[in-house]
């Protein structure tokens, strides 16, 4: 008799768990979905495990951050006779510090495309009229642009993901601040990048200075306008549905000897 009932409930059992694999009971499987979604959470984001976690080890983090422009924090990067300050741009980062703001420092897509710190790729430019380079260059330019872009939308892409993963945080992002007059991370003015090139190309290297890169080959060749990295960065974070306000630290107040100042790019 012990046999036969426990034989009974043994098929009993598997006849219930083939009734689940079949699809079973709706009321059972909906029990299981929703504890299921409650250990994920909503859209598989923020589960109950890992805010148990936030709200038991909270500390004194913001919450905020800004991206910035590698050079502003690191002027070793600067374009040859471009760096005014021995490291960070002071001022700026004392203006940040005290809005309780992290500060995250994006790579430089001009180190990264250009051949690295002394951007070695453009560096045969300098006083090359009447050379084989000179004689290439409308060949070479677009060759040129095509690939610094190419590599500014790998850069961009990567950006635009920390971005993302900020966000999905909890961690707001205040803005983001390029550099006026750079043919890179310009927001409201960059650079004529072809016409800066024909003022290097055409000025000997016995009269090339300091004053004659920045005043003839920056100044002169500004324009309004976004820099190539900007306008990739803005379109990746578009295609995320990421709006971020952006800045513009004005390259012109360094060059003049002026405090720093941060203009709005919307």
């Amino acid at each position: 008799m012990y046999a036969c009932r426990s034989a009974t409930r043994w098929c009993a059992l598997v006849a219930s768990g083939l009734v689940l694999l079949a699809g079973g009971d709706v009321r059972v499987r909906r029990r299981a979905s929703g504890r299921r979604a409650e250990a994920r959470g909503v859209n598989g984001e923020n589960p109950v495990w890992q805010q148990q976690l936030l709200d038991r080890l909270s500390d004194e983090r913001g919450k905020r951050v800004i991206f910035v422009s590698h050079c502003l924090l690191n002027q070793n990067t600067r374009y040859l006779g471009g760096a005014f300050r021995p490291g960070t741009v002071r001022e700026l980062v004392d203006a940040i510090e005290r809005d309780g703001l992290g500060i995250v420092q994006m790579r430089c897509p001009e180190q990264c495309a250009w051949g690295g710190v002394r951007k070695r790729y453009i560096l045969r430019v300098y006083g090359a009229r009447g050379t084989l380079w000179y004689r290439l260059l409308p060949l070479l330019y677009p060759l040129f642009l095509w690939y610094t872009r190419w590599r500014y939308h790998i850069l961009a892409r990567r950006v635009a993901r920390e971005i993302a993963d900020c966000t999905r945080s909890g961690i707001s992002v205040e803005g983001i601040v390029g550099v006026g007059g750079s043919p890179s991370c310009g927001v409201r003015t960059t650079l004529d990048l072809r016409r800066s090139l024909e003022v290097l190309a055409n000025t000997p290297i016995a009269r090339l200075n300091r004053d004659t890169m920045n005043e003839q080959a920056i100044v002169a060749c500004r324009r309004e306008g976004e820099g190539l990295f900007t306008e990739t960065l803005r379109r990746e974070l578009r295609l995320k549905q990421l709006a971020v306000p952006w800045y513009e630290h004005d390259l012109l107040d360094e060059i003049r000897g002026l405090r720093a100042r941060l203009l709005s790019g919307a």
